[in-house]
C-alpha cells in the first residue's frame, strides 16, 4: 500500500502547483474554417502596427513599405545592355523601366548630357536606390529634380554663382626660369 500511496501523493502535489492559463483565443465566430486564409490579428493595440495572420503562425504587417511609399527609394540592381553602345539617355530610360517614373523631355541644355556616351563604370549598378542610380548616371553637374504629380524625373544643369578660377600654367621642375 505504501508503494501505491507515495506516487499518488506526488502526482497530487504536482497537479496542485499548476496554474491554468487564461483563455486568449479569439471567439469561435472570428476563426475561419480555411486556415490558409489571412485574418486580421486581434493582437494589434493602439499605437502598434496592425498585423494580418497568414496561416497558423505567420503574422504579416499590412503597412506599406518605404519603397512603396517613396518609389525612388526602391533598391535596384541593373545591368545596361552594351550591344548598342548606349548613351546616358538610353541608360536613364533603361533604369526607369517599370519604376513608375519617366524621363522629362530633353531641353537643349540637357541634350548635352543625354548625348554623352555611357561610361564603362556605369554599365552595372547596384544594389543602389533608384534615386542614387539616376544621380550617378547623370553625374554631379546635373542635379535630379522630381515632379511627383506627373511622376517624371528631370535634370538641370548646375549653375555656379562664383566665377571660374583663372587657368595657370604649371612649369615642370626641369623647365625652371633662369636669371
Amino acid at each position: 500500500m505504501d508503494r501505491f500511496f507515495t506516487p499518488v501523493c506526488l502526482l497530487g502535489m504536482l497537479s496542485a502547483c499548476t496554474v491554468q492559463a487564461p483563455n486568449t483565443s479569439p471567439p469561435q465566430s472570428l476563426i475561419d474554417s480555411d486556415s490558409n486564409r489571412a485574418q486580421l490579428s486581434l493582437g494589434a493595440t493602439e499605437g502598434s502596427q496592425p498585423e494580418l495572420r497568414s496561416g497558423r503562425y505567420t503574422l504579416v504587417s499590412i503597412e506599406p513599405t518605404t519603397e512603396q511609399q517613396d518609389l525612388l527609394a526602391q533598391i535596384i540592381e541593373v545591368t545596361i545592355p552594351s550591344n548598342l553602345s548606349p548613351s546616358v539617355q538610353d541608360a536613364l530610360h533603361h533604369v526607369l523601366q517599370r519604376s513608375g517614373y519617366s524621363l522629362c523631355p530633353a531641353s537643349p541644355a540637357v541634350q548635352v548630357l543625354f548625348t554623352r556616351p555611357l561610361p564603362a563604370a556605369h554599365y552595372r549598378l547596384g544594389p543602389i536606390t533608384l534615386r542614387n542610380a539616376l544621380q550617378v548616371l547623370a553625374g554631379p553637374a546635373w542635379p535630379l529634380t522630381v515632379d511627383d504629380v506627373s511622376r517624371s524625373v528631370c535634370f538641370t544643369q548646375q549653375t555656379t554663382d562664383r566665377p571660374a578660377p583663372p587657368l595657370t600654367t604649371v612649369l615642370s621642375s626641369s623647365a625652371e626660369a633662369r636669371p
